[in-house]
């Protein structure tokens, strides 16, 4: 029964919040685009509201770990698990000026796609090379002026909630940029919607674990590949940590 009020007063909320908070997004972007070339007010603002949905659930937990790991004047690769949509609200958490690498796609969602327009992010389509290369590129632009670039590097969200294999592009873009990566492990977020009938989940916790990074000199004395199977079992051997804390819950 908790499940099920707690589903409707979600998303009562959320319909009525998130287009008001868009809006808001949308007026900060024109008032502001002039002396915030960067948007990093539209980065605190979505902090904001990824932090108040969280916030306002008064079940649900998030735990973040390894912020001490972060250095804020330094641009990060930042790679993460990806379980669901909400991974993009979760990951607001970690304590960085960051842009987005997401699929087109995404980009087509109401309001989530607004706002990632606002945020300046950066998009590719699937399966095409020339936006692959300008995806690069544009994310190279971004490192250069001290802003990190956060990717999924499994290229879609698990089917089955277990990390899945890692592809090439994160690695390749720390190595051609000069910057560590950041390796990140979450979980809690495809539980949250799946395997309650429907319903979410509203005891739910929220697992962050931010690792040290891999240093700048270490991403250039190794290859993709390694850089690739290193952070994988990272972040695989951490993911396994959360799913024994949660089970024991």
């Amino acid at each position: 029964m908790l499940n099920k009020i707690y589903t409707v007063l979600f998303i009562v909320y959320f319909l009525i919040s998130a287009p008001i908070l868009v809006l808001i997004s949308a007026l900060l972007f024109v008032l502001l685009l002039p002396f915030d070339r960067k948007r990093k007010v539209q980065h605190r603002f979505s902090v904001f509201i990824s932090g108040q949905y969280f916030f306002l659930s008064p079940f649900c937990r998030v735990v973040v770990k390894g912020r001490e790991n972060v250095d804020r004047r330094q641009a990060y690769v930042i790679t993460s698990n990806h379980q669901s949509m909400l991974d993009i609200v979760l990951l607001y958490s970690v304590p960085l000026f960051f842009k987005w690498v997401s699929k087109k796609e995404v980009y087509r969602i109401p309001l989530v796609g607004q706002l990632l327009w606002l945020h300046g992010d950066v998009c590719i389509k699937r399966g095409d090379p020339k936006s692959a290369r300008k995806m690069l590129q544009d994310c190279a632009d971004f490192l250069s002026q001290g802003l990190s670039i956060m990717m999924f590097p499994e290229g879609t969200r698990s089917k089955d909630g277990l990390v899945g294999r890692f592809r090439e592009g994160a690695f390749t873009l720390a190595k051609s940029g000069g910057v560590p990566i950041l390796p990140v492990a979450i979980d809690g977020t495809r539980k949250f919607s799946t395997g309650n009938g429907g319903w979410l989940n509203a005891r739910q916790l929220f697992q962050v674990t931010i690792m040290p990074p891999i240093s700048a000199e270490e991403v250039a004395a190794s290859t993709v590949k390694e850089l690739q199977e290193k952070v994988h079992k990272l972040v695989c051997d951490e993911h396994t940590s959360l799913l024994a804390i949660d089970a024991a819950m």
